[in-house]
């Protein structure tokens, strides 16, 4: 807006009286307003290049973040691996030598088991073998001793069979001293009844008394020699049933024949238990090797001066470049 000599606004009818060849107020007006476009458009343009480069710096610094941070991230991923890796092979290793020391363990069982079985074995044989002896000597003392008591038993009838003979064969040679004295004094009482006695009746009867006499004694002797038979008929009977016990005795005290013990299973050999050794490791075990990321890429000069240029053919546009404005 163009103002007169007093600092107030020009009106239409003062800018009209302006002498000719003076500028007049609405071009002042408009050289000052294209003066003051271009100076903003330098400005602009000015800022666009500025933000440009803040724009490229600020995406090479986010660049070389993400770039350090990546790097990072890859050496840590790779010494992970590699840690896994390690500790895959020592797990494999740790399993295997396991698997060696189970089996090495359980052959020591399996050993120490037949060690203990065969000497448990060994010892009952031994066992069996002792019975066996011993029975055999039990039995045959049992023979032995079967065989003496019936010994025993026929000495012992025998001499209580001679011990009762003996005592008959007494009995028998007493009886007949009886007899023969009994004899001996019926012909002495006959003599001297024949030399005293009378002619007659009275003879007679003294006879028959002393016949009379003699026949009791004999019947009294022959009683007591058959009754003494008797009792040794009984005591032999009586000795020869004894014996029969006596040997029934021995018999039922007498020892079975024994069998023979059989000998003790012999023990077989413990089953030792099969392991499955750990499988091999193969590539595919410890993974895929971490992978680096793409490199992040910053700011881009070209685009920097995209920007300026554009700028700069913006103003061009405008009339900025090559004209002044009118005074």
């Amino acid at each position: 807006m163009m103002m007169n000599d007093f600092g107030v606004p020009m009106s239409d009818a003062e800018m009209s009286m302006q002498a000719p060849g003076a500028i007049k107020p609405h071009e002042q007006m408009i050289a000052e307003s294209g003066a003051e476009n271009n100076f903003w458009q330098y400005v602009s343009a000015g800022a666009a290049i500025f933000g440009a480069i803040s724009g490229k710096r600020s995406a090479d610094k986010a660049a070389k973040t993400q770039n350090e941070y990546t790097q990072r991230q890859f050496e840590y991923d790779t010494e992970m691996w590699e840690m896994g890796k390690e500790k895959l092979a020592a797990d494999w290793e740790f399993a295997y030598d396991t698997y060696e020391l189970r089996q090495k363990n359980e052959q020591k069982i399996a050993d120490y088991t037949d060690a203990m079985n065969l000497r448990r074995y060994n010892y009952d044989l031994k066992i069996v073998k002792a019975q066996n002896e011993s029975n055999k000597k039990a039995f045959a003392k049992s023979e032995y001793l079967y065989s003496q008591q019936l010994n025993f038993n026929q000495m012992a009838a025998a001499d209580a069979a001679e011990e009762a003979l003996i005592k008959q064969q007494e009995i028998n040679q007493d009886i007949a001293f009886q007899n023969t004295d009994s004899i001996i004094k019926s012909i002495e009482a006959h003599g001297e009844l024949a030399v005293t006695s009378q002619a007659g009746g009275s003879a007679s009867k003294q006879a028959q008394a002393l016949l009379a006499a003699k026949g009791r004694n004999e019947a009294q002797l022959s009683e007591s020699l058959f009754s003494a038979n008797r009792s040794t008929y009984m005591a032999l009977k009586s000795i020869s049933r004894d014996k029969y016990g006596a040997d029934l005795a021995a018999f039922a005290n007498k020892m079975i024949k024994p069998g023979t013990v059989p000998d003790p299973i012999k023990p077989i050999a413990t089953p030792v238990a099969e392991f499955q050794p750990p499988r091999a490791l193969e590539d595919y075990d410890f993974g895929v090797a971490p992978i680096k990321g793409a490199k992040a890429q910053g700011g881009s000069w070209l685009s920097v001066a995209s920007s300026a240029v554009s700028s700069i053919a913006s103003v061009g546009m405008k009339g900025g470049f090559g004209q002044e404005a009118v005074i």
